[in-house]
C-alpha cells in the first residue's frame, strides 16, 4: 500500500474520533439544561462611598469653588497681610520718629521731702542722603524745701555721612530689598493659586475620566449579556455547541470585575476633587461638562518668550539676583572709611531759684546753684579708620560670590524652563496624533465587532473570535478616552509651563 493512502486513512480516523468526542461534550452539556446565566458578583450594587447629596458641577464651577474656598490657597493669602506689612515697614525708613520719656521721683532724705519731674520728647529723621536729623527737648522741675527750680533744654544736631553710610544708593538699599522681595511674594502667591487651579483642572478631569471609564464598563457588560443571549439563542437552534457558552460567560465575570474597579476609580476620584475643593466628602460630585478637545498650533519661539515674561519662578530668580546686588552695594560701601561732617545746637534755660541738670547715670534730675543760660553750637568732622578687621572684606567677598551664584542659578534656570517649554510643547502635538490614532483604533475596533456579531449569526466565525473583538473595542474605547483627558492635560501642563493659567482663566488675584 502506498504511504499517501496510509497517510490519508489516518487523517479520516483521527477527524472522526474528534467529531464523536465533540458530539460526546454536547450531548453531555445539553443534558444538563441551558447554561444559566452570570449572576452579579456580591456587592456590586452597593452604592458609592459618596453617598450624600448629589451636586453636578461644570469645570468652571470647580475652579470658582477651589479658588474660593482651597485651604492651601487660604494660607497663602493669609501670608500676604504679614507680607504687606513688612512691606511698609520697609518704606517707613525715611519718615521721622519720636519718643516721649516721662519719669517722676518721691524721696525723703533726713527728713526732707524732695520731688522732681522731668519729659524729654524727642525725634529723629534719616534722609536717603544718609542724613540723620535729631531733635530733643527737655523739661526738668526740682521741689525740696526751697524753691522749685527747673531748666528747659532743647537740642537740635544733624551728622552727615560721607563715605561709609553716605549716598543714596547705600541708604535706599533696604528699601529696595524689601520692594522686591513683595514682588516675589506676589509671584509666590500667583505660582500657588497657578498650582492649585491646575490641579483642581486636572482632578476634575480625572474624575470626568473615570465616570466615562464606567460607562464604557457597564457597555460592554450590556453587550457580553446580549452576546450570552444571543449564544443561548444559538444553542437552542442547535447552530452552536452548548461548551462555547462557556467563554461568553468567563467575558461577562471579568467585565462585572472592570465595572467595580471602575465604581472604586470613580469613588477615588470624586475624593480626590472633593478634598481640593474643601467641600464635604460625602458629596456625591458628578463631572457635567463633556471632553472636547480642540487642536491647538503652537508656536515654539513665541511660547518661549511668553515663559520668560511670565514664569513666576524666572521673575522670581531675577528678583532674587536683583536682591544679591544690593547687598553687595552695602558691603561695598561698609569698607569705606566713616568719615561725616556735624553740626548741634543747643539752647538751655533756667527756671526758678537757680536751674538743675540731668544725671547722665540715672536721668534724674540734680540742682545746680548758678546753671548758666543761653545758646551752644558746634560744627565738627569725624573719622574713623578701622584697621586689622577683616570681616569687613569677608563680607564683600560673600556678597560678591552671591551674586555670581545667583547669576548662575538664573541662567540655568532660563535654560531649564526652555527645555520644559520644548517638551510641552512637543507633548501636545504627540498627543494630538496619538488622540487621532486613538479615535481611528476606536472606530475600527467598533465597526469589525459589528462585523463579527453579523457573522456568528450566519455561522461564518467562532464565538472566540467576537469576544476577541469585544475586549478589542472595550480596550479601544478605554484608549481614546485617555487620549482624549491626556491631550486636555497636555494644555493645562502648557499653560502651567508658560505662566499663563490665571490669564487663560481669566483670574485676578485679590492682592
Amino acid at each position: 500500500m502506498r504511504p499517501e493512502v496510509e497517510t490519508r486513512r489516518s487523517f479520516r480516523g483521527l477527524a472522526a474520533a474528534l467529531a464523536l468526542a465533540t458530539m460526546w461534550i454536547g450531548t453531555a452539556v445539553a443534558a444538563q439544561g441551558p447554561a444559566p446565566a452570570v449572576p452579579p458578583p456580591p456587592g456590586l450594587d452597593t452604592p458609592p462611598a459618596a453617598n450624600g447629596p448629589r451636586l453636578s458641577l461644570s469645570l468652571a464651577d470647580a475652579v470658582f469653588i477651589g479658588l474660593r474656598d482651597n485651604r492651601q490657597l487660604k494660607s497663602a493669602y493669609l501670608s500676604r497681610a504679614a507680607e504687606k506689612y513688612d512691606l511698609f515697614v520697609a518704606k517707613t525708613r525715611f519718615l521721622p520718629r519720636g519718643s516721649i520719656e516721662a519719669q517722676a521721683d518721691w524721696a525723703r532724705t533726713s527728713g526732707v521731702d524732695s520731688s522732681s519731674t522731668l519729659i524729654s520728647p524727642g525725634g529723629a529723621w534719616l534722609v536717603p542722603t544718609g542724613a540723620q536729623f535729631q531733635f530733643g527737648w527737655t523739661r526738668a522741675e526740682l521741689k525740696d524745701q526751697g524753691p522749685s527750680r527747673g531748666a528747659d533744654t532743647a537740642s537740635l544736631s544733624v551728622t552727615q555721612p560721607l563715605l561709609r553710610g553716605g549716598g543714596i544708593a547705600v541708604n535706599t538699599a533696604p528699601l529696595t530689598q524689601a520692594v522686591l522681595q513683595e514682588r516675589i511674594n506676589r509671584l509666590q502667591l500667583k505660582a500657588a493659586a497657578s498650582n492649585t487651579l491646575a490641579g483642581i483642572v486636572l482632578a476634575y478631569r480625572n474624575l470626568l475620566q473615570a465616570q466615562e471609564q464606567l460607562v464604557i464598563a457597564r457597555q460592554s457588560l450590556d453587550r457580553s449579556q446580549d452576546q450570552l443571549r444571543t449564544n443561548q439563542a444559538l444553542i437552542e437552534a442547535g447552530r452552536m455547541a452548548a461548551a462555547e457558552i462557556v467563554q461568553t460567560q468567563a467575558d461577562i465575570a471579568n467585565q462585572q470585575v472592570a465595572l467595580l474597579a471602575a465604581e472604586q476609580q470613580k469613588n477615588t476620584a470624586q475624593l480626590s476633587l472633593l478634598s481640593l475643593l474643601a467641600m464635604d466628602l460625602h458629596t456625591d460630585v458628578v463631572a457635567i461638562d463633556e471632553p472636547e478637545p480642540r487642536r491647538q498650533v503652537i508656536d515654539l519661539n513665541q511660547a518661549i518668550a511668553v515663559a520668560m515674561d511670565n514664569r513666576p519662578d524666572y521673575l522670581s530668580q531675577k528678583h532674587a539676583l536683583e536682591q544679591a546686588r544690593q547687598t553687595l552695594i552695602v558691603a561695598r560701601n561698609a569698607q569705606l572709611w566713616d568719615l561725616s561732617v556735624g553740626a548741634s545746637v543747643q539752647r538751655q534755660t533756667p527756671r526758678g531759684g537757680g536751674g538743675v541738670t540731668i544725671d547722665p547715670v540715672t536721668g534724674a534730675p540734680i540742682p545746680v546753684a548758678n546753671l548758666p543760660g543761653g545758646t551752644d553750637s558746634r560744627v565738627g568732622v569725624r573719622l574713623s579708620i578701622p584697621l586689622g578687621d577683616f570681616s569687613i572684606r569677608q563680607q564683600e567677598i560673600r556678597a560678591s560670590t552671591a551674586v555670581s551664584i545667583q547669576e548662575n542659578q538664573l541662567e540655568d534656570q532660563r535654560q531649564r524652563i526652555e527645555a520644559e517649554v520644548r517638551d510641552a510643547v512637543q507633548g501636545v502635538e504627540l498627543a494630538w496624533r496619538r488622540l487621532e490614532t486613538a479615535r481611528l483604533a476606536r472606530d475600527l475596533a467598533a465597526r469589525s465587532l459589528d462585523i463579527a456579531r453579523a457573522k456568528l449569526q450566519v455561522g461564518r466565525t467562532s464565538n472566540f473570535e467576537v469576544l476577541s473583538f469585544e475586549t478589542s473595542l472595550r480596550s479601544a474605547e478605554t484608549q481614546a478616552l485617555g487620549a482624549e483627558i491626556s491631550y486636555l492635560n497636555t494644555l493645562t501642563s502648557l499653560d502651567l509651563r508658560l505662566g499663563t493659567t490665571l490669564d487663560t482663566w481669566k483670574i485676578a488675584l485679590r492682592d
